[in-house]
């Protein structure tokens, strides 16, 4: 891996570790909402993450930020992937039957 990648990685680490610190604070005013983060500080909520990506863009030429749902239950979204985990999907779904996942 690259330096700069590298780099990325560490910045997306370190904003989730922070993230998750302070999530409990943050659920009350900003629940649903999505996390603009660089440094290890929230500098911004969004109603959706896409609104959320545009807004990290615009300021920060090198790309380097992280986006974080408000919810009760943090997921690590990477450096590149707004992807949901899909092992942890089905926890979320309200569907825990045991069902296909």
């Amino acid at each position: 891996m690259s330096h700069t990648t590298l780099s990325k990685i560490a910045e997306v680490d370190r904003n989730l570790s922070k993230f998750l610190e302070l999530l409990p604070t943050l659920l009350p005013a900003h629940a649903g909402q999505y996390a603009l983060m660089r440094h290890g500080e929230v500098l911004d909520f969004f109603d959706t993450a896409l609104d959320a990506q545009i807004a990290g863009n615009q300021r920060f030429v090198d790309r380097v930020f992280s986006i974080q749902p408000v919810v009760e239950v943090a997921e690590e979204l990477g450096c590149f992937s707004y992807a949901v985990d899909p092992r942890e999907a089905w926890r979320t779904s309200g569907d825990h039957s045991g069902g296909d996942r």
